[in-house]
């Protein structure tokens, strides 16, 4: 069975003042802890060895409410100094962790932020701030909404009249406690990180940072991080399974082939945008050859899959001499490939796709733009994936006249042109989603 537990430090208005409980005897009223772990300095713990106040205060209490309270002294009887606030932040931590280690799951911490000194209230504000503990704080007004300020002698305390004449103790006294809301600035501040690392495309940084409060934030939030993880890495297993029974429209293109490049072409965009250039090289050549394919079949009417075949070992698709002569491709590759003994059938190359695209398309532009993407692969490519260089704008600039993103502009107008129905806003899909996650983080 679940226990409530109250940690409270003890102040001057404890255990009863002004005719009224103070805030530890309040909140034992109202919200009536199992275990009840009392925080003495040296000051009260005076008191407290004069006549028992505290205990017998809430002893009265749990007979008034029929309730039993287990009350613990964690005793500070050398503990003078009580305005410094990093002694009692140090402290009340370590008391906290053996109190929560000491509790189960189910159990629930309260804590008390209007008892003791300012240094101890700062100190417990602090904590409650940063959450660094899953326990619930309570603020307790005073009876007059406002400063106690008038002077009663506390140092002839008498238990028996304090509490015969607590105006608390009538049915009809007003609940004082307020468990505070609004201090959980470190939640905010891990949403404001999980937002800063979506806008930067690190899903898998926003992600680490979400499931340390996956239960504070919204499970679409949360969804929508882990699919957008997933889409960066093209894992379409992992984003389906994900995806099932919610209506999140992901993909702006939907049609098996045409989505793996247009993804794929997303996620090169983004490499750009981090300025991840050498990854960005890397990644065109992939894309180039299915890219180039679909323009073979679209505008050359040309199907892959009919000029070759697939090695069932490794699954490398080869160019077959019997196809490409059957659809009459054989005779122009062999005089292409002339000075080097004609063409060997090997694994595919988007060199070879291009050639079939000059000889077979009329449209000179497209013709232009493919050579264009096929002399800057070669210039780049090689010298990326086998040397240790810094790739920056300058480098491409230097090599090829262009830009990464001037090169990206080809690779755009080319899947326009291999059939792959793209609107512009599209290529903002990515942003569209990371907006979506920072709309349910607020």
């Amino acid at each position: 069975m679940s226990k409530k537990v109250l940690f409270s430090p003890v102040g001057g208005t404890d255990p009863i003042k002004y005719l009224r409980d103070g805030s530890m005897l309040h909140i034992c009223r109202h919200y009536r802890p199992d275990i009840v772990y009392l925080y003495i300095s040296h000051e009260m713990m005076e008191h407290h060895k004069k006549d028992n106040r505290y205990i017998d205060a809430i002893e009265r209490l749990g007979r008034h409410l029929g309730h039993i309270f287990e009350v613990n002294i964690i005793e500070r009887d050398a503990l003078v100094d009580v305005q410094q606030y990093d002694v009692f932040y140090q402290d009340f931590r370590e008391e906290i962790i053996k109190i929560e280690n000491a509790m189960e799951d189910s159990d629930e911490l309260l804590l008390n932020m209007a008892s003791g000194t300012p240094a101890m209230k700062s100190a417990l504000f602090v904590m409650a701030t940063f959450a660094e503990y899953r326990f619930k704080p309570i603020q307790v007004s005073t009876p007059k909404k406002g400063i106690n300020a008038e002077y009663e002698e506390r140092e002839e305390y008498d238990n028996e009249i304090n509490w015969e004449l607590n105006e608390d103790n009538l049915a009809d006294a007003p609940n004082r406690c307020t468990e505070v809301k609004s201090l959980n600035l470190m939640k905010m501040i891990k949403a404001e990180m999980i937002k800063k690392h979506v806008m930067a495309y690190d899903y898998a940084a926003a992600l680490t940072v979400a499931s340390e409060m996956k239960e504070d934030i919204p499970e679409d939030a949360y969804i929508l991080l882990q699919i957008m993880d997933a889409r960066v890495k093209l894992n379409r297993r992992k984003i389906s399974k994900l995806m099932a029974g919610k209506s999140y429209d992901i993909y702006p293109v939907k049609e098996g082939d045409k989505q793996k490049i247009f993804e794929y072409a997303l996620v090169l965009q983004m490499k750009i945008k981090k300025q991840e250039y050498a990854d960005f090289i890397r990644g065109i050549t992939p894309l180039v050859v299915d890219l180039l394919e679909e323009l073979m079949e679209n505008k050359c009417k040309i199907v892959l899959k009919d000029c070759c075949t697939v090695n069932g070992k490794d699954s490398i698709i080869k160019w077959d001499r019997e196809k490409l002569k059957r659809i009459g491709l054989i005779s122009f590759l062999d005089s292409e490939y002339k000075s080097s003994g004609g063409f060997k059938c090997g694994p595919v190359y988007s060199g070879q796709i291009a050639k079939i695209i000059n000889y077979k398309c009329q449209d000179t532009d497209l013709i232009q733009k493919v050579n264009d993407v096929i002399e800057i692969e070669g210039k780049v490519r090689n010298v990326a994936a086998h040397e240790i260089v810094s790739v920056t704008e300058e480098w491409f600039q230097d090599r090829t006249g262009k830009n990464a993103r001037d090169i990206f502009q080809i690779i755009q107008y080319l899947i326009g042109k291999a059939g792959i129905n793209v609107k512009k806003q599209d290529w903002q899909s990515y942003d569209r989603i990371n907006e979506s996650i920072a709309q349910y983080l607020r």
